[in-house]
This record gives structure tokens, C-alpha cells and sequence, in this order.
């Protein structure tokens, strides 16, 4: 794998709204026809769920979404505010009515991880198209 490119940055207050709005941008920069368009959107998303829903980006904060491309690798990053408890992580509850989002990450790429960091948390995520 080469150097990936950074296909657009946007940053967004810490709501619930924000996630549609994350979405979004996923689909328009990764584009209606790349094999992996959907799985883009739904992971994006449900990465932004997470940074607002258990994270300080939900309390007045930001979520930060990077969106790379190097070849037919796409590159998704969610920054949040960072959390007092723990890193993002898969729950042992198969069938728990929350806390599927990164169960979902994990199955759909090819690739993903948790990055800690001083003033908060990158989760980031790779799909081949």
C-alpha cells in the first residue's frame, strides 16, 4: 500500500445530527459508484454514534471524520474529544440492544483500530472496494 490521500476533512459539533451529516460526506467523497460506498457510510456512521453517544465530543464537543483513499483501499478516521473510561471495543454481549457499532466495523472491514491520543481518541477503519 502506497500513501493514502486525503479525499476531504470535516469536523462537526457533537450531536446527534451530526451523524447524518457524517454520512453523508462519506458518500459524496467516496461516491455512489465505489463497491464499498454502502460499508463506508454505515461504519462512518456508526463510528460517529460512538464518539457522540460515549465520548466528551457529545458534551458540547467535536467529531472529526478523514476520509483517504489510496488505490481501492479507503481510509476512514472518527476523532472524538476522548472519554474517561475505556477505548473503543467490542462488546462481549452478543445480543445487547446497544453497543453493536464496532461488532458492525469489525465485520464489514478489512482493517480497523483504535488510536489513543492526548486530547482524545482516533477510531479509524479500511475497506478494499
Amino acid at each position: 500500500m502506497g500513501a493514502m490521500i486525503v479525499l476531504g476533512t470535516l469536523t462537526l459539533p457533537g450531536s446527534e445530527r451530526c451523524v447524518a451529516h457524517a454520512r453523508r460526506f462519506v458518500r459524496d467523497l467516496v461516491g455512489e459508484d465505489h463497491p464499498a460506498a454502502d460499508d463506508a457510510e454505515l461504519c462512518a456512521g456508526e463510528l460517529v454514534t460512538n464518539a457522540v453517544v460515549h465520548t466528551r465530543s457529545g458534551e458540547r464537543g467535536h467529531v472529526t471524520i478523514v476520509v483517504a483513499r489510496d488505490g481501492d483501499v479507503l481510509e476512514i478516521r472518527v476523532a472524538d474529544d476522548g472519554a474517561s473510561g475505556d477505548l473503543p471495543h467490542m462488546r462481549d454481549e452478543a445480543f445487547a440492544e446497544s453497543g453493536r457499532g464496532i461488532v458492525i466495523v469489525a465485520a464489514l472491514a478489512t482493517d480497523w483500530g483504535v488510536q489513543a491520543e492526548r486530547d482524545g481518541t482516533t477510531t479509524w477503519f479500511r475497506l478494499r472496494g
